[in-house]
């Protein structure tokens, strides 16, 4: 992944699929030997933390720490973490530790704005979105109808197209909103981490301690 342009990214997920979205973003690491895991049990000193990064030999690892009932929160997220990997801020032995969620932070320094960048490049294809509405003011059911139809030209998904809009209006509660009717049916996007996750360790090259530890932290038992 270290090295991968936000541009070269997006463009490859989507040669198979019609949006970059959270489903994607998941597979591309794992393809890339990235894991990507949602911890369910957190040590002490992290305990807040909304996501972490580390580097792992010359790629890396992404461990989300907040739950989300709807995919495109934790997809900016990922995307986020992502770039962090792909532009170098993470070297092999350290860790970047997320205590805000970077959809929502306010003071970001350079390396979380190239973050934020890669990030919305790779989600809606620009780092700075320009975003136009045919109405002066909206609410939930207008800027769900919106984005689900704006989206599908944009390649965007609407999910995150409508988190955009929440970005540049400030406008978060009735984007929030506007989510639960993009997603009549929200689901515990922890799971469907986890059980991509389970699927692609190799629990073989494991000790039994160290087999035990991982399901400890994934709750992979319960997936």
């Amino acid at each position: 992944l270290h090295g991968i342009s936000a541009e070269g990214l997006r463009q490859s997920i989507l040669k198979s699929s019609q949006y970059v979205d959270l489903r994607t973003l998941l597979a591309a690491c794992w393809g890339l030997g990235v894991p990507v895991v949602h911890l369910r049990v957190f040590p002490l000193q992290v305990k807040a933390m909304h996501a972490m990064v580390t580097g792992v030999g010359d790629v890396g690892a992404v461990m989300l720490g907040r739950d989300a009932s709807y995919p495109a929160l934790l997809a900016f997220t990922l995307a986020h973490e992502i770039g962090h990997i792909a532009l170098g801020h993470v070297r092999a032995g350290t860790a970047l530790v997320e205590v805000e969620d970077p959809a929502q932070a306010k003071d970001h320094d350079q390396e979380e704005q190239e973050a934020d960048a890669y990030a919305l490049t790779v989600l809606t294809g620009s780092p700075r979105p320009e975003i136009t509405t045919e109405f002066e003011r909206y609410n939930a059911p207008t800027l769900a109808d919106a984005a689900i139809k704006a989206g599908p030209l944009h390649r965007i998904e609407p999910g995150t197209l409508a988190l955009c809009v929440g970005h540049l209006q400030g406008d978060w509660p009735v984007v929030m909103a506007a989510l639960k009717m993009i997603y009549p049916h929200p689901v515990q996007i922890w799971r469907a981490v986890n059980s991509l996750a389970g699927q692609e360790i190799n629990w073989e090259a494991l000790v039994d301690d160290d087999q035990d530890f991982v399901r400890a932290l994934l709750n992979a038992d319960d997936v």
